[in-house]
């Protein structure tokens, strides 16, 4: 079996390395933080010190990360994944980000006679946890068929969907309408609540109505009034500021994704 690296155990990646361990995988970490870290460990992960050595170690290594900078970081700084690469070696990147990163990363991949793929994933902490991730492969396809199994371990619906940046610009396209949904979900709540509705039964009968979406099990309402959004502000700003990058890129208006901003801030 081959060993495999995991790097980035966050909401998303905690899981699924965990789940790579109940599956049987001789796993290697390594994170930011360490609480994740130790958790992992009791599980039977071993961590090491740095991308660069974690490359060195294993055969296969999977990146979980938040931000393109911490791609950048984790990838192409000192002692990355770059320097650590050797020719055979197989990186699967989880992370969302934009289609010319993933494009950037894997040309310096192949230099080095090694290959990657891209594999953003979908679904949040709750499908991590579970296994039953989307995930939306991006890459030759013969690396894909290589990884699927593994894949499997954390995915419900795992795709192959074509070359490098497909899978990205998919992921970031899903993403809009994740924030646009939620942006209309908020603008729904308003109106209940200055219309004197209980906002609690409003919520169970949008949920079972043509009105609801995915977007609102993000979404809870606490004492009938008191909105709460779970999930990361900054991660989902990142995300809104791709989609609208795109959207330039493509010569599309996507006006709505510009309402977005009034929940993170961005512009």
């Amino acid at each position: 079996m081959k060993k495999i690296g995991f790097i980035g155990l966050g909401s998303m990646g905690f899981p699924m390395t965990r789940n790579l361990l109940k599956a049987g995988y001789d796993l290697y970490v390594l994170s930011r933080s360490r609480p994740p870290i130790e958790k992992a460990i009791k599980l039977g992960a071993k961590e090491l010190q740095s991308p660069k050595s974690l490359m060195e170690t294993v055969d296969i290594v999977f990146t979980c990360l938040p931000y393109p900078q911490t791609i950048i970081d984790v990838y192409e700084g000192n002692n990355g994944i770059i320097e650590g690469l050797s020719e055979g070696k197989m990186v699967i990147d989880h992370s969302t980000i934009n289609h010319d990163l993933s494009a950037r990363i894997n040309d310096q991949i192949k230099k080095k006679g090694a290959v990657f793929m891209e594999s953003p994933i979908s679904g949040g902490p709750l499908k991590a946890d579970a296994g039953t991730l989307t995930i939306i492969c991006g890459g030759e396809k013969q690396v894909y068929e290589e990884v699927f199994d593994i894949l499997k371990v954390n995915g419900e619906y795992v795709v192959h969907v074509g070359p490098i940046g497909t899978a990205s610009k998919i992921k970031v396209i899903n993403n809009m309408l994740f924030g646009i949904h939620i942006s209309a979900f908020l603008d729904a709540i308003e109106m209940g609540e200055k219309a004197g509705i209980n906002l609690q039964v409003l919520y169970e009968i949008i949920s079972r109505s043509t009105g609801s979406s995915k977007a609102m099990d993000w979404v809870t309402i606490k004492d009938n009034h008191k909105l709460c959004l779970n999930f990361d502000n900054g991660l989902f700003g990142k995300d809104m500021n791709l989609a609208q990058d795109l959207a330039k890129e493509l010569e599309v208006s996507a006006e709505l994704v510009k309402f977005t901003d009034r929940i993170y801030g961005g512009g």
